[in-house]
């Protein structure tokens, strides 16, 4: 049995596990990074629907009350 190669082939399936590692560790990355961004876009929805839902409330309020105190409303 030639130790040296299998050595060698033991060794080149190390230097590719590297690699292999080293490029997941990349795209997780990404990912992370993407998934972050993503939710800050989220978050900013979020406030914004929240603050159209406000305005939108108020001026519901606002008509219901003007409607009902309009002087021909028939009341």
């Amino acid at each position: 049995m030639d130790f040296e190669a299998e050595i060698r082939k033991i060794q080149d399936t190390l230097v590719v596990m590297g690699e292999i590692q080293a490029r997941m560790a990349n795209i997780q990355k990404e990912q992370a990074e993407g998934l972050a961004a993503h939710e800050r876009r989220m978050n900013h929805v979020d406030q914004r629907l929240a603050e159209i839902t406000d305005k939108l409330d108020g001026l519901s309020g606002f008509m219901d009350n003007f409607i009902r105190n309009r002087p021909d409303s028939g009341d």
